[in-house]
């Protein structure tokens, strides 16, 4: 159901909203001719998530030669790994399809815990797909200047996964409130929780 046409532009107070769609938009509109993919940054359910599987479902429904996309949330990826570590499977298997996509959107980077294997884990399917070229969207709920004492995305992705971000990616920033929580109070007239 996410497609560049459903994202909607709830909150007119915040035209990030506007910006990133747009951004997102011609980032479809060029493709395949842009070499950076997208670093999609800002609060849970502000709509990060919604763009960057749009902008993947209108890649591989409109895109001629017909283009191999991707969807991994990187949380559910990590433990699907650690499931092959009693024998079914292995993470070659389940990574390669990752690597080798045309195109890959990496939901939910840096959330989790984040152990020395899950780093290297981390590190591996970015710094492949950077070598290579790959194009790539990222969706992270943090940002390279977080406000009070939350961590940065350096902080949760080390400052080498973020350094190829930089190369790879155009930032973009979404701002606001939770899209869910707001419809949700919207359709219990107006009771928040």
């Amino acid at each position: 159901h996410c497609t560049l046409d459903t994202f909607e532009l709830w909150n007119p107070k915040d035209g990030t909203l506007k910006k990133a769609k747009r951004k997102v938009e011609e980032f479809v509109d060029v493709f395949p001719k842009d070499d950076k993919g997208l670093l999609l940054m800002g609060p849970v359910g502000t709509g990060k998530t919604h763009l960057a599987v749009a902008a993947l479902q209108q890649i591989m429904r409109d895109k001629r030669p017909p283009v191999h996309g991707r969807f991994a949330d990187f949380t559910s990826l990590v433990l699907e790994i650690q499931m092959t570590f009693g024998g079914s499977g292995s993470s070659r298997e389940i990574l390669e399809p990752l690597v080798d996509a045309d195109v890959l959107v990496l939901d939910e980077l840096g959330a989790g815990k984040t152990t020395p294997w899950v780093m290297d884990l981390l590190y591996y399917l970015v710094n492949t797909r950077y070598l290579e070229g790959r194009l790539t969207l990222f969706t992270t709920n943090f940002s390279d200047h977080p406000k009070n004492h939350e961590d940065s995305l350096s902080d949760r992705v080390s400052k080498r996964i973020r350094s190829r971000l930089h190369e790879m990616c155009r930032p973009v920033t979404l701002l606001g409130g939770d899209y869910r929580e707001e419809h949700l109070a919207t359709r219990e007239g107006g009771l928040r929780l």
